[in-house]
């Protein structure tokens, strides 16, 4: 990741609220699934009213004056209602999967890729500069790690920066005259030189 630091703050800001909204729109779209999942309660209980209703006509069926055509009836509304207790709870399960299943699909389907292909550079950049900084605190700015930044800032600063900090930063290099390419390396990672440390 060649940009200077406070770009790539931005950066991650970026990255963090496009983390954060798609988390946030599956957790609600999960959310309003899971909620939707009270359906199956509400066509269990009319499968339980249908049933009792089919209950009570299979009782009346056994009044002798009344014959035999409401228990028949009945029979099949207790059937009937039977299945429809069975889907109720069928209905609940299989939107509740749905709500966990949508939940996760639209919070991990556009950050899976943001996450993958941004943390590695991050962590990469982070490890590079925490052991630059390390090599600085241990020995100071001494003229190899001097020549080391300049030759970095080289490879990715833009041409533009390089140009206004040296004619020719090749030569400067080779004829010892780092310490501006180096700062300016230092400056684009965001670290600072033992000069300005507290």
């Amino acid at each position: 990741m060649n940009a200077d630091e406070p770009t790539v703050r931005l950066l991650d800001g970026v990255v963090g609220f496009w983390l954060v909204l798609w988390l946030a729109v599956g957790v609600a779209s999960g959310y309003t699934f899971w909620d939707a999942s009270s359906l199956g309660d509400t066509v269990t209980r009319s499968g339980e009213a249908l049933g009792s209703a089919g209950s009570a006509l299979e009782t009346l069926g056994e009044v002798p004056v009344v014959g035999e055509g409401p228990a028949e009836l009945g029979s099949e509304v207790s059937s009937t209602a039977a299945d429809i207790v069975a889907s109720g709870g069928e209905i609940k399960t299989d939107l509740r999967r749905l709500a966990l299943l949508l939940g996760l699909s639209i919070a991990l389907m556009p950050t899976t890729p943001v996450l993958g292909l941004y943390l590695p550079l991050r962590l990469t950049r982070r490890r590079d500069s925490r052991d630059l900084q390390r090599a600085i605190g241990q020995h100071g700015r001494d003229p190899a790690l001097d020549r080391y930044l300049a030759e970095r800032a080289t490879h990715m600063l833009p041409y533009s920066v390089v140009r206004s900090l040296s004619d020719d930063p090749f030569k400067d290099i080779a004829q010892g005259r780092t310490r501006h390419l180096a700062d300016a390396e230092l400056r684009r990672l965001g670290l600072r030189s033992p000069a300005t440390q507290a």
